[in-house]
């Protein structure tokens, strides 16, 4: 009886943390803008980088989509340079993170990452703001969600402008 109930709390877990992939052509190009547009409402540390980088860890839902739609772009007065990280340990410095990592502990463990270096973690990973992710992202009959962690932005260092707040629903304490 024990071990099914460890088997049955294991299933559930891996359902509620399972990181879906974006269904349709047109929610991936969505979610490529949605990640310059976010830049406009967060406000990050001081940095001495020439670039504004996003990383993408994992798989890349996009395609050649966000080097298409930010070729020649400025965010935040830099240049825009797109990043791919297979590992955690490949992230290095950016200033937002796409995670797809579907394994729970190690997207648990690019969150952490995310939350040391002051970078604005964004996935459409279920319960990702739950587990310390700044924005969680989701996809339902044609509209889009979002949710912030307010409290992962307070310990990361970064904040997050009121217009974009109000658009979301917002998690204010810790959740871990």
């Amino acid at each position: 009886m024990k071990n099914k109930l460890c088997l049955g709390a294991l299933a559930l877990a891996g359902l509620l943390f399972a990181a879906p992939c974006v269904a349709s052509q047109e929610e991936n190009k969505l979610l490529a803008v949605f990640l310059g547009r976010f830049a406009n409402y967060i406000e990050w540390p001081d940095r001495a980088a020439t670039q504004f980088v996003i990383t993408l860890v994992d798989e890349n839902p996009f395609g050649t989509l966000l080097e298409d739609l930010y070729r020649g772009k400025v965010i935040n007065g830099k240049p825009v340079a797109i990043r791919y990280a297979t590992r955690v340990d490949e992230i290095g410095q950016s200033d937002m993170l796409f995670i797809t990592l579907v394994n729970p502990r190690t997207r648990q463990d690019a969150i952490d990452y995310a939350t040391k270096n002051s970078i604005l973690s964004i996935s459409t990973a279920l319960g990702f703001a739950e587990r310390g992710g700044i924005i969680q992202l989701d996809f339902l009959q044609q509209h889009t969600r979002i949710k912030i962690n307010h409290a992962a932005a307070v310990k990361s260092n970064i904040r997050i402008g009121a217009p974009l707040l109000s658009l979301a629903t917002v998690i204010r304490g810790e959740t871990r």
